[in-house]
């Protein structure tokens, strides 16, 4: 008797992912909506997550311009420190307890999670806070390329692995030269929730930015500060 063995043969089509990026919608960036968009697509991006401080503008804008590359988001503020939003159709204000800022992503459709949370330079959560809401957290931001001790991006990951959260890999980038250098690679996804499904399988692709990333903000706080901002 013949037997006949049919393989399948799955292909997997992976996603690089920038989840953490800024435009000159926020107020320590220069970086120019289209041009942050053909940067992307050139170094092979297949989604960006914009994520300007306390605005949404600059990302709406961005998807209009590309739905297909842009994820819109934000880097809100609250009370307890900064919390990355993704999938989100409204601003989520500034001020508001961590709490309830999850609550109103959350009633969006969209997800979210906390930002260089144990990086004393920034506004980060901190410890407390990352166990005390853990349980509301859909990611944490487990490797940002801005931080200057390792050990903080290091803690955050066994934090997000104690919790059985997943982790997010990101370049915090507010210049172009930055985009990209850490990356978040995932299987295609249909839904927040999927993406979130996915973000349990990712691979994380870490680099440190240069030292001298942290001077590009300064300079671009001051040109905003000065009027060269949105125009």
């Amino acid at each position: 008797m013949n037997t006949h063995l049919i393989y399948t043969l799955t292909i997997v089509h992976m996603l690089d992912l920038e989840l953490h990026c800024h435009t000159r919608y926020s107020p320590d960036s220069l970086v120019r909506v289209p041009d942050l968009i053909e940067h992307a697509r050139r170094i092979g991006l297949g989604r960006l997550a914009i994520t300007d401080h306390s605005e949404i503008e600059g990302a709406l804008l961005a998807y209009e311009l590309a739905p297909d590359l842009i994820i819109v988001g934000e880097e809100a503020m609250t009370n307890q420190g900064e919390l990355l939003c993704y999938f989100i159709t409204e601003r989520i204000p500034d001020g508001l307890d961590l709490d309830e800022a999850i609550d109103r992503v959350h009633a969006q459709g969209g997800i979210c999670g906390p930002s260089h949370p144990l990086d004393p330079r920034r506004i980060g959560i901190g410890r407390e806070n990352l166990l005390k809401y853990g349980h509301k957290f859909d990611f944490i931001e487990t490797f940002n390329a801005r931080i200057r001790d390792a050990g903080k991006n290091e803690e955050a990951e066994a934090i997000a692995r104690e919790l059985g959260i997943p982790g997010i890999c990101t370049s915090d980038a507010h210049t172009l030269q930055e985009v990209g250098i850490s990356r978040t690679r995932i299987r295609e996804y249909t839904s927040p929730q999927d993406f979130i499904a996915a973000l349990r399988e990712a691979e994380l692709v870490p680099h440190y930015s240069p030292v001298t990333a942290s001077l590009g903000s300064r300079l671009a706080a001051v040109a905003q500060s000065l009027g060269f901002g949105r125009s």
